[in-house]
């Protein structure tokens, strides 16, 4: 069985280095033809950055599709070599290598995690900045909300906030820390909310703390206090990494936040239950696929695969019916469960290959 096992992952592995890069170069050569006809710049530097930083994302969608294929030509050669006599005549079922075939998908979708999570939240921030540059458009500003950061307003002082709406000025939770010119705390604010005003923060429902020697500290609470410093709201935005949430944590972090808060969280919790779900697009994808590849009617074998591309336009569909609250973010994994029922259903049921 180890040399069986052994055997089916190289060929995998074989196939799917071919098919993925064959399908990366054709996904260069469109992005190169759509970047040459809008770009208004000609820079073969900004044209490469934008190509490179592009990949990540197409992978995202190249990755199951190439998985898909491997499977088929390697199923397909296994008959056309007559391999699976011996491999029949051995008391190994056909669903023994449906199985391995699945299971290379799960290591695969693992592989498509990473990307998700590592190298998109980067590279997206790249090739919209340099699409920008290429088009002779200005950055467009950073995301209206930041959460979650420690800034530095000047040389003697700090801030965190949990939430902060740079468009309204207004954030909740927010820490201040003064400090004096030996680099010692000596004043800490800390309020449920605060805004933003010319040259102050006006906080609210708080406690600060006031340290003039490691004796002497006092603790008192205001239900409302001017603070003199100036927090630039423009300026927050340049500091701001991630134009905007990619990954499945990034969406995580800023749907809770927002929905704790009482913003409209629906497009990211919408989008994160859909990256959610097609994150593991590559094993749910091989399920359903071996259902097909057995098939001797060509037709059927066509029909299973092209029926793949519903499972992208499908999920989408009801990720954007979903961010309106029209149906329950739930629901997004409904074609997860279809094409693993009829995947699996198609798979157990299929005891001999059609020869």
């Amino acid at each position: 069985m180890k040399i069986l096992d052994r055997y089916i992952y190289e060929k995998l592995t074989v196939y799917f280095l071919i098919v993925f890069p064959a399908f990366s170069l054709v996904s260069v050569f469109v992005e190169l033809i759509e970047i040459l006809r809008k770009s208004k710049v000609q820079d073969f530097n900004l044209i490469l950055i934008y190509i490179l930083a592009k990949l990540p994302e197409n992978f995202y969608y190249i990755v199951p599709i190439s998985l898909i294929i491997s499977a088929f030509v390697v199923a397909n050669e296994i008959v056309k070599s007559r391999e699976i006599y011996p491999i029949l005549l051995n008391g190994i079922s056909i669903n023994y290598i449906s199985t391995r075939i699945v299971i290379f998908s799960i290591f695969i979708s693992f592989l498509q995690v990473l990307n998700l999570e590592v190298l998109m939240p980067k590279s997206n921030k790249v090739y919209v900045e340099t699409y920008q540059k290429l088009k002779n458009q200005p950055l467009e500003d950073e995301k209206a909300i930041a959460y979650n950061l420690w800034l530095r307003l000047d040389e003697k002082n700090f801030i965190y906030f949990d939430f902060f709406d740079l468009e309204k000025k207004v954030g909740k939770e927010i820490v201040l820390i003064s400090m004096d010119e030996n680099f010692l705390p000596t004043n800490r604010w800390e309020a449920e909310s605060f805004k933003v005003e010319s040259n102050s923060l006006t906080l609210l429902r708080g406690k600060e703390i006031t340290v003039k020697s490691i004796e002497d500290v006092k603790v008192s609470k205001f239900d409302e206090k001017k603070v003199y410093v100036s927090v630039d709201p423009e300026k927050i935005k340049k500091l701001i990494k991630e134009k905007k949430p990619v990954s499945i944590t990034q969406l995580y972090k800023v749907a809770k936040i927002a929905q704790n808060y009482g913003y409209d969280a629906s497009y990211f919790w919408s989008k994160f239950y859909q990256k959610l779900a097609t994150v593991i697009s590559p094993f749910i994808l091989t399920v359903f696929a071996v259902g097909f590849i057995w098939r001797k009617n060509k037709f059927i074998t066509l029909a299973g695969f092209l029926s793949t591309v519903l499972y992208w336009y499908g999920t989408s569909i009801v990720s954007a019916i979903a961010s309106v609250g029209n149906i329950p973010y739930y629901f997004i994994f409904s074609f997860d469960v279809l094409f693993l029922s009829i995947g699996f259903y198609l798979m157990f049921k299929t005891k001999h290959p059609e020869l």
